[in-house]
């Protein structure tokens, strides 16, 4: 409904498209193919703060700050908000996303947006239509930008509602986090789970943590379902390995092997170099918002001749 609010900023009469897809504010509502998507609120807040800086990185804190004002939360729920609108957008192309991860600093609409901005008629003006393209561009690393000053509007009507609502309903404590543990995180990664994998990462789950005496990780744990399935859903598999890397895992990461995600991934034995999965890593570690090239590369263990202990 026009006028309601979410994180305390009132929603205006803007209409952003981007990539053949149209998010309109003033009736909160995302359209894919032509056809309004399901979505819920905070990725479809996440995603207007970035549609309002397109083109330019939005940290972290400031979407943590602006999406969840004054509640404490995991850095995690931010990956699951993105991994949600990444669906509903269809975007699960690596190499031409739409909505783009800076390791480390926060994410950026990397798509040309053009924004219509209706000005609300209030009775003594004109409604007023603005029309603006704004093609993404580059941030330097590690900067990022100035966050517009937005102007918050409330109304008699809204408050009412509000203060009748708090004086029926008692305010209620949060609930207690939940507690995951090893065992919740390796059945869904064996059952490709994402929707699992995200209220994990929610919930301050560490995707880094190992599952073995050998080190490996969430994203290594995954990369087995390509060597013991073969007849598995890529894409699926590509989604959950996205999640993960969205939730804190490190491309860099070395096993008790010395190997990583990147020499694992490429293997026959395992996903191979053209599998998607493979590709995307690939590209994370030599084209991405914050490339780190040959970190990705296994420092395999050698014995005392120079030999390598373990090839795959």
């Amino acid at each position: 409904m026009a006028g309601s609010r979410q994180s305390g900023v009132a929603r205006r009469n803007r209409r952003w498209t981007f990539a053949g897809n149209l998010f309109d504010e003033a009736n909160w509502s995302l359209i894919v193919g032509g056809s309004r998507v399901p979505v819920e609120s905070k990725p479809l807040e996440m995603l207007r703060e970035l549609l309002l800086r397109a083109g330019q990185i939005v940290s972290k804190e400031e979407l943590l700050d602006t999406i969840w004002p004054d509640v404490t939360v995991v850095e995690a729920s931010l990956p699951t908000a993105v991994a949600k609108l990444r669906r509903a957008l269809g975007d699960d192309r690596p190499d031409m996303p739409i909505i783009e991860t800076v390791s480390r600093i926060g994410y950026r609409i990397a798509v040309p947006v053009e924004l219509e901005e209706r000005a609300e008629p209030p009775g003594n003006a004109p409604d007023l239509t603005a029309s603006v393209t704004v093609p993404p561009r580059a941030v330097p690393h590690g900067q990022t930008g100035h966050r517009p000053s937005l102007l918050v509007a409330g109304t008699l009507a809204a408050a009412t509602a509000v203060f009748a609502l708090a004086m029926v309903a008692p305010r209620q404590a949060a609930p207690a986090p939940t507690k995951f543990t090893q065992v919740d995180a390796a059945n869904a990664l064996r059952r490709l789970d994402v929707a699992m994998i995200e209220k994990m990462l929610a919930a301050g789950w560490d995707p880094n943590t190992p599952f073995d005496d050998q080190n490996n990780g969430a994203v290594n744990m995954v990369l087995g379902v390509c060597e013991w399935d073969p007849d598995h859903d890529r894409r699926q598999l590509l989604l959950m390995a996205r999640t993960l890397f969205d939730g804190g895992a490190r491309l860099a990461e070395r096993n008790a092997w010395g190997d990583t995600p990147y020499s694992i991934a490429k293997a026959d034995r395992y996903c191979g170099p053209n599998h998607p999965v493979t590709k995307m890593i690939r590209m994370f570690c030599y084209e991405g918002g914050n490339p780190i090239g040959d970190r990705c590369l296994a420092d395999y263990l050698r014995d005392s001749s120079g030999a390598v202990v373990r090839r795959y």
